[in-house]
Order: structure tokens, then C-alpha cells, then sequence
């Protein structure tokens, strides 16, 4: 669910094409993960932070794959 979640997000961010906000979002990221361990009173898995910079980087790379291709296919 996590990485459906972090995909779904690099999607929209991806929608938006400004490089301003993919870093922003890129950025924040770890950046709540590490408020949420700061605050948490149990200890955290880094294995969920990986998986969501994992899921922001495939809803980026598949929404500019599906780009890419309806493109190609309006050229054709």
C-alpha cells in the first residue's frame, strides 16, 4: 500500500512538470519519515522509507514512460 501510495504521488507531482515541486516532493519525503521517527515513541523501519523514494520514482518514471508514448503514438 505504501508504494501504490508514494507511485500514485510521483504520478501527480509528475502531472504538474515543474521541476521545482518533483524536488520538493523528493525532499519531503525523508523529511517526514524523519519527523514521524522523531515523534514516534516505538523505533522505525528505514525498509518502508526506501520503498516510498522506490514507488516516487516508478509513478515518475511510468507517468513520463506514458508520455513519452502517447507522443509517439500522436506522431505516428
Amino acid at each position: 500500500m505504501l508504494f501504490l501510495t508514494a507511485a500514485s504521488i510521483g504520478i501527480c507531482v509528475g502531472m504538474m512538470r515543474s521541476a521545482f515541486w518533483i524536488a520538493f516532493i523528493a525532499v519531503m519525503i525523508p523529511a517526514t519519515f524523519a519527523l514521524a521517527t522523531a515523534v514516534s515513541p516505538g523505533p522505525a523501519s528505514y525498509f518502508n522509507l526506501v520503498i516510498a523514494i522506490l514507488g516516487y520514482n516508478a509513478g515518475l518514471i511510468g507517468f513520463l514512460a506514458g508520455l513519452f508514448a502517447l507522443d509517439a503514438r500522436r506522431e505516428a
